[in-house]
């Protein structure tokens, strides 16, 4: 299998990360937010046909596997060479929903702030007193930080069962081959072994026919003359 191709999808997946904050933090600030999710969608496009591209690979090296000799372990090497990659561009797309998720926070935090700006302080003596026993409302500032830190635990769980999942399909994967391998070798040791009973069973009955006396041979036809007075 031709490793230059895997190692140009790790080259992207390196760098396609950095590029996109680079990318991000030279918009204005003003436009920061459209021009980050105009990013994370061709980001996303991107991270599709890498996607088709890698099956596409995969399946052509797969193909190439079995015109070798060692077809288990080239076909080892490409799906784990294919999954590393995988792994990659699933790495790419949790840092873009995270990166989703905190911008989404931001936005409804941006808003509760300019609600509050705008309403009324309508607060008065006797409310102030009816709720002097009450806990003191978080400030926004208190809420930005429980939101990120609630996102950021999101993130990690997310970032976590993707990861488990990636690997119990790789485990199922290697099983299956291992499964399909020991098939083929026993189905190889079957048809070995049937060859060889057939050879003895053949060989037997050649001895045997070698042994035995040979058939006589059929008297001739009568010629249809009376016999011969003496």
């Amino acid at each position: 299998m031709k490793k230059n191709a895997w190692a140009v999808w790790a080259l992207v997946g390196l760098v396609a990360g950095p590029v996109m904050a680079q990318s991000a933090a030279s918009v204005p600030p003003e436009h920061r937010h459209s021009a980050a999710r105009a990013e994370r969608q061709a980001e996303r496009e991107r991270i599709h046909q890498e996607r088709q591209a890698i099956a596409a690979t995969q399946k052509s090296d797969e193909t190439a596997c079995y015109r070798r000799f060692a077809v288990e372990d080239c076909l080892r090497d490409v799906r784990t060479q294919a999954r590393n990659a995988e792994l990659q561009l699933r790495a790419r797309e949790l840092r873009l929903n995270d990166a989703e998720r905190k911008e989404k926070a931001a936005e409804r935090l941006r808003s509760i702030e300019e609600k509050q700006r705008m309403a009324p302080d309508r607060s008065q003596p006797q409310g102030s007193a009816r709720g002097a026993g009450r806990p003191a409302p978080a400030s926004v500032e208190e809420m930005r930080t429980q939101h990120q830190r609630e996102a950021q635990q999101r993130a990690q769980q997310q970032r976590t069962r993707e990861q488990s999942g990636a690997e119990n399909r790789a485990q199922r994967a290697e099983e299956s081959a291992q499964r399909a391998a020991a098939a083929r070798a026993r189905h190889a040791e079957n048809v070995k072994a049937a060859q060889e009973r057939r050879e003895r069973v053949q060989k037997m009955q050649a001895e045997a026919a070698a042994a035995g006396r040979k058939p006589t041979a059929s008297l001739p036809a009568s010629s249809g003359l009376p016999p011969v007075q003496p």
